[in-house]
């Protein structure tokens, strides 16, 4: 699959998610399995583009769920929710004070940037990597990566398991009205957005802060 994602993205240079180069942005966890969570997100009614739920109460009380409860979020409050989607382009990063867990059931692309490659209020997309995810892998993003929904690899759309600190990517309880500049970025609860202008008029509310291409991957079934 990497190879052909390759042919397919002569542009992009493709790394496979076990890259070394991959430590700078989250790691795997290669014990975590969820069969009963893919039950639940493969019985989904799939009748948009995409969809997310930060918080999904079935899947929080699953047997599995302990995996993130007790492990990997150290027993600190967390959410386990789901996404389903079909993008193609990058569109938009965003970051959270914590890390974000996806299990990945489908092959997918992830596109990546650093916090600190932030310059004058945006990124460069031109400082991103992009890496492959195999089917049924268990990535962590670090706090200090941003990121945002996967790519789709192949024919299949993304389907994939989102843990978080609990609260992440709902309604903020009141506007951010500090002497903080990142104040701008903040568009949910611990979610800091910043959007490409192609995708600016999708996400209205949210600052624009991407410069450069606006990264795309050619699904190989396209090809």
């Amino acid at each position: 699959m990497l190879e052909k994602l390759r042919l397919a993205n002569p542009e992009l240079d493709i790394l496979h998610v076990e890259d070394p180069q991959f430590a700078r942005y989250g790691t795997l966890h290669p014990t975590i399995h969820l069969p009963e969570m893919r039950q639940f997100l493969y019985s989904v009614e799939r009748t948009e583009f995409e969809h997310y739920v930060p918080c999904e109460e079935r899947l929080m009380s699953l047997p599995e769920a302990d995996q993130f409860k007790d492990g990997l979020f150290g027993q600190v409050p967390c959410q386990i929710g789901w996404y389903y989607g079909n993008c193609d382009r990058l569109n938009a990063v965003e970051y959270h004070k914590c890390s974000e867990v996806l299990y990945e059931y489908e092959d997918c692309v992830l596109i990546l940037g650093l916090l600190w490659d932030m310059q004058d209020g945006g990124l460069d997309t031109s400082a991103m990597r992009v890496f492959y995810v195999p089917a049924n892998t268990c990535v962590e993003l670090y706090a200090t990566t941003l990121h945002f929904a996967p790519c789709r690899a192949g024919q299949a759309p993304v389907m994939q398991i989102v843990a978080q600190s609990l609260g992440t990517n709902t309604p903020l309880l009141k506007p951010a009205r500090t002497a903080e500049a990142e104040d701008r970025y903040l568009l949910q609860r611990n979610k800091w957005l910043l959007v490409h202008p192609e995708f600016a008029a999708s996400e209205p509310e949210a600052a624009v802060g991407l410069r450069g291409k606006n990264l795309a991957v050619v699904p190989v079934a396209s090809v």
